[in-house]
């Protein structure tokens, strides 16, 4: 088994009885990571413990076979860029970003380049407090890959900004994670951001992770009901719903994965569930298609349409193949 370039082995950490960490979890150089979870599930924590702020209570925490527990922050070599663009107020902005650069670089022409790549050339001489969220906050992120950490830490850099803005910016991370390899570790508390941008997720509750995988196969297969409902929307229904006898209890079925029935004469097949009468309560138009909230026996389901229901109730149809069995 050759080592992750980042290791974390039986982190455990307490805060009196309220709240306890055990964790573990790798990393490969030049991966970016999402760590997305309910708040107070322990993200920041984590990222304290990696950056040297915090010391775990027992556990380790490697990079690059190099055991970084208990070392100082300053020998880390760990790059942190949090929602707080924290620049230096009395430098201008070319100062702030060669800050941490170290000696033996060309400074003005790394500095000529990381402008670039945030989309800020010819900021260099401007003073911090004229700029604006959006900038300061890429002029945070130059400055965090200008000091060529190991690893960059991310602590939700994007949760002070506007949506529009936020989904440029992560378009921007996700560009300058690919031009320069760096590794980093992104926590966030917004699912498409990190469906959007990372390698992997890794889902955290209470301290302890419940998924880690690909956005496309925690989406699509979610080896638990918290991460099948983290990652996106679903109903959540008893499998006896089905009136068959199932030794799962829930089942968990994505919008788009339930359908409306416009034909009355369908059947039921091996592949498809059908439910008769089902009552529509509301639908929403998202702009290409409808969001339809229906009541079937008590429970709420929500589908997906192409068209607005025309009656008061439906007939849905559920691929077999797609329903999360837990």
């Amino acid at each position: 088994h050759t080592m992750s370039y980042l290791e974390c082995n039986q982190i455990r950490q307490s805060f009196g009885s309220k709240f306890s960490m055990d964790l573990s979890f790798s990393m490969e150089k030049g991966e970016l990571l999402c760590i997305i979870g309910p708040s107070g599930s322990g993200k920041s924590t984590l990222l304290s413990l990696i950056a040297g702020i915090d010391t775990p209570q027992s556990g380790s925490i490697i990079i690059d076979d190099e055991d970084i527990t208990h070392m100082s922050i300053r020998r880390r070599q760990i790059g942190m860029v949090f929602q707080d663009f924290s620049l230096f107020p009395s430098m201008n902005v070319e100062k702030n970003i060669q800050y941490g650069m170290n000696d033996t670089r060309n400074k003005e022409e790394l500095t000529c380049e990381l402008l670039a790549l945030v989309g800020l050339e010819g900021y260099g001489k401007r003073n911090v407090n004229q700029l604006s969220g959006g900038e300061a906050q890429r002029i945070a992120l130059a400055r965090a890959i200008a000091a060529e950490p190991r690893i960059l830490l991310l602590d939700e850099p994007l949760s002070a900004l506007d949506a529009p803005l936020r989904k440029k910016l992560r378009s921007v991370i996700r560009q300058i994670h690919e031009k320069t390899g760096t590794t980093m570790l992104y926590v966030t508390h917004d699912r498409e951001e990190a469906f959007a941008i990372a390698d992997r997720i890794m889902i955290i509750k209470d301290g302890r992770i419940v998924a880690i995988g690909r956005p496309e196969e925690l989406y699509n297969n979610p080896p638990n009901l918290f991460t099948a409902a983290f990652t996106g929307e679903g109903s959540t229904v008893p499998m006896s719903l089905f009136r068959e006898n199932a030794e799962y209890k829930t089942a968990f079925i994505r919008p788009e994965d339930i359908s409306i029935e416009n034909n009355p004469e369908i059947q039921p097949n091996d592949e498809t569930i059908l439910l008769r009468g089902a009552r529509v309560l509301e639908s929403e138009f998202t702009g290409t298609s409808y969001t339809v909230s229906l009541n079937y026996e008590g429970h709420l389901l929500k589908a997906v349409s192409d068209r607005k229901p025309d009656g008061t109730t439906v007939s849905v149809s559920i691929k077999r193949s797609r329903i999360h069995l837990f």
